[in-house]
């Protein structure tokens, strides 16, 4: 996704928030129960699953994982505590090399088998440049000069925030929320 493609964001939003099951097979029977129309018939010929409401939430709430939950699990090579997923999983650099612009040359014996990248550390966490250029493909320490951003300071004060916002002439108000609209109506 480039910058200003809003189409672009506007089906990334869709797909994050959208329902763990499908609202047009959702019923709400006469005498109170929700009916759920299966995307395939059962072996017994049932074509729906009818649930009195508190079971029905119940079901669903199910399908949220718990915090901190890995939803991907991994196995083989890749598995977490295999002995082999460093000759294939790069590794991030040193903490002692974080904030820094990275050396053009990088020695041979420090990369690995299958990744064309630099060995890290085992059990760091990877980068928030790393996982963005990772997620969305964009490098976000390339300078357009060619050269390579890196971080001066991480600003948290809001009496400094605002104060920085206010000399770039910047607005110090989040954006309005808009009203949450349907997926058919007309965009505003």
């Amino acid at each position: 996704m480039r910058a200003g493609d809003r189409e672009g964001l506007e089906r990334l939003l869709r797909y994050c928030a959208r329902p763990p099951f499908s609202l047009e097979r959702l019923s709400l029977l006469p005498d109170g129960r929700v009916a759920y129309l299966l995307p395939k018939p059962r072996r017994s010929g049932a074509t729906h699953l009818v649930l009195e409401p508190v079971a029905f939430l119940a079901r669903i709430a199910s399908i949220i994982p718990p915090p901190r939950y890995p939803l991907t699990r991994l196995a083989g090579v890749f598995a977490p505590n295999s002995p082999w997923r460093a000759a294939v999983v790069a590794h991030e650099r040193a903490p002692s090399d974080r904030g820094r612009a990275p050396e053009s040359a990088t020695p041979a014996a420090s990369r690995t088998a299958l990744a064309s990248g630099v060995a890290k550390p085992v059990g760091q966490r990877i980068d928030w440049a790393s996982l963005i250029r990772r997620t969305y493909l964009e490098d976000v320490l390339a300078c357009p000069c060619g050269g390579r951003r890196y971080i001066l300071a991480d600003i948290t004060e809001p009496e400094v925030v605002l104060a920085i916002l206010q000399h770039l002439g910047l607005p110090t108000e989040p954006p309005p929320v808009a009203r949450a609209r349907s997926p058919d109506s007309e965009a505003a």
